[in-house]
């Protein structure tokens, strides 16, 4: 009885340890793709197609939402259609000013979050309503980019041309992080998850500016970069360190524009972390008085 005991423990606690690693496999996934905001078409759940249609970048938020014109179950078109958006208390609806064309409804600089639309048609027969659809788009938040060295003062991002970048713990390393710039909209009362820009896979690229503003490619797809300056014998420079980030994955409109911050010291520092590269100082002269 005793060894049935301990068996059932040790495959109790090894089926918790593999539960335990599928949620945190589960939490460390990013999405990649549109299809990664989609949830079986639920406007109360996620985006409303998988193909990137109904995802958009904050700075290209503009679009045109497009209902049928036909009733099919009477074969008779629609006299009428009402256009609204969910509003972020989940329960009440603001009618849209509707255009020319009654069936069409433009969508101007959507504001970063969740937007739910909805249209309802009208049909010649009274009593017989249709419905309203639903429709849920999401637009990615601008990115705030935030890349700062671990030094805390000039001094330590200063070195010799003639040994190169110190290594070791004395190297050189900025390290980005990165958030929305907003607050997403969100909507209360459904299932549409209030997201963080950790739930997105990002592309990183790394640049060194010169002091006339050129900038050189040195590292990419990583939240960190360590200067790795070879020696060069009597050079002497200075640069700043800038991080591009961009969302993997491409919206309707395209992809969406990469995000770029300048390094700045360790801590709460505002202040632009300059790489001073030195040459060797020269030998002293000796005089005879």
């Amino acid at each position: 009885m005793r060894k049935q005991h301990r068996t059932l423990s040790a495959f109790w606690l090894l089926a918790a340890g593999f539960l335990l690693f599928a949620l945190n496999t589960m939490g460390q996934t990013k999405f990649t793709t549109p299809a990664d905001l989609f949830k079986t078409g639920n406007y109360q759940q996620g985006t409303s197609t998988n193909d990137g249609s109904t995802l958009f970048c904050a700075e290209t938020a503009d679009f045109t939402l497009v209902s049928s014109t036909q009733d099919a179950a009477n074969n008779l078109a629609y006299t009428g259609y009402k256009w609204e958006e969910l509003n972020t208390d989940g329960s009440t609806y603001t009618l849209l000013p509707n255009g020319g064309t009654p069936h069409r409804m433009s969508i101007d600089d959507a504001e970063p979050g969740w937007h739910v639309y909805r249209v309802t048609a009208s049909v010649a027969s009274a009593g017989c309503d249709a419905d309203p659809s639903y429709f849920t788009v999401y637009v990615l938040p601008k990115l705030k980019v935030t890349p700062r060295v671990n030094k805390t003062e000039a001094e330590g991002v200063g070195y010799c041309s003639e040994t190169g970048a110190p290594t070791g713990g004395n190297a050189i390393v900025f390290t980005g992080t990165v958030a929305f710039d907003v607050t997403p909209r969100a909507i209360t009362g459904l299932s549409l998850p209030a997201f963080t820009a950790d739930n997105f896979a990002l592309n990183y690229a790394w640049y060194k500016v010169s002091a006339s503003n050129i900038r050189t490619a040195v590292g990419t797809d990583q939240d960190s970069h360590t200067l790795v300056d070879p020696a060069a014998s009597g050079t002497a420079t200075t640069y700043t360190i800038q991080l591009d980030v961009k969302y993997t994955m491409t919206p309707k409109a395209g992809a969406c524009n990469a995000y770029n911050g300048t390094g700045l010291y360790s801590g709460v520092s505002t202040a632009t972390a300059t790489v001073n590269v030195w040459k060797k100082a020269d030998k002293p002269t000796i005089t005879i008085e």
